[in-house]
């Protein structure tokens, strides 16, 4: 056997192990309470989202008073809310149960909208909301690592720099050709996520890779988790929540990435030496 089928039998095993712990973590209790509480917030529209992120950019889980209060959370006395719209809807003409099921069009009209309020949890008390949530690493990398994967970033035709990346651990920006991760993360956590920004750029530099955000991340934190597992750095506690959410719990949307996943990251090891 040669090295490189040697090391593409271990990635393999590696990516197997990588989908049995999501088939897990999706099959727990805390994953479906997590998802209880996420179908309570509403899907806002794009014009709600821009509407949200401009008056407070570092929103995370955003619903109405009542919604907070069905949730076992209270506004904080004094918060401002966060102005939305919401659409102003009125029936046509008075119509009977078949019509609503068979001609939902007879059933509602858009007349406008009305500005309504709505609050960030970081605005509520309460409980801590259920959450599978990635874990940021603690442990120490050696400078080898990160060196390697930031000639491959340079080899590439980006620009690696430390940073603040507006809330995420690392940014590709394929415009600019730049690549930032965290100034303020361990050694271990800026090493995972170089080599996550690192397979964005390798499998990720056209529209149509970029065109499925979900399908990206799965990819680029997989090829991260395999190549924490080549050099010895444990990234379970990150890694599988991240690939979870990702994924929406798709175990079968992981496996259907694993040729490309395991060839990035079999393309990353190899450049180690």
């Amino acid at each position: 056997m040669t090295i490189s089928t040697a090391r593409t039998d271990r990635l393999s095993k590696a990516h197997q192990r990588l989908t049995s712990a999501i088939e897990h973590l999706v099959g727990g209790s805390d994953w479906q309470e997590m998802l209880d509480v996420a179908r309570r917030f509403h899907a806002y529209s794009t014009n709600n989202i821009l509407l949200i992120g401009s008056q407070r950019p570092d929103a995370t889980h955003v619903a109405g008073f009542h919604t907070w209060k069905s949730l076992g959370h209270s506004v904080k006395k004094g918060e401002k809310g966060i102005a939305i719209l919401a659409p102003l809807v009125t029936r046509t003409k008075s119509i009977d149960a078949r019509e609503e099921t068979d001609q939902p069009e007879l059933v509602k009209v858009l007349r406008g909208f009305r500005v309504v309020y709505v609050f960030d949890v970081t605005q509520t008390e309460g409980e801590p909301l259920p959450e599978v949530a990635p874990t940021l690493l603690m442990d120490t990398a050696s400078d080898s690592v990160w060196d390697a994967l930031a000639a491959q970033i340079g080899s590439a035709g980006f620009t690696l720099q430390r940073g603040d990346c507006h809330g995420a651990n690392g940014v590709t920006d394929f415009l600019t050709r730049t690549v930032t991760v965290r100034s303020d993360v361990g050694d271990a956590q800026a090493a995972k996520t170089l080599a996550h920004e690192l397979a964005h750029v390798l499998l990720h530099d056209t529209p149509q890779h970029r065109g499925c955000r979900d399908r990206a991340e799965v990819e680029a934190e997989s090829v991260a988790y395999l190549f924490c597992q080549h050099v010895g750095i444990t990234s379970d506690n990150y890694s599988f929540p991240y690939i979870a959410r990702w994924s929406d719990g798709d175990t079968e949307l992981v496996r259907s990435t694993a040729d490309r996943v395991i060839t990035c990251a079999r393309r990353i090891v190899e450049a180690l030496g």
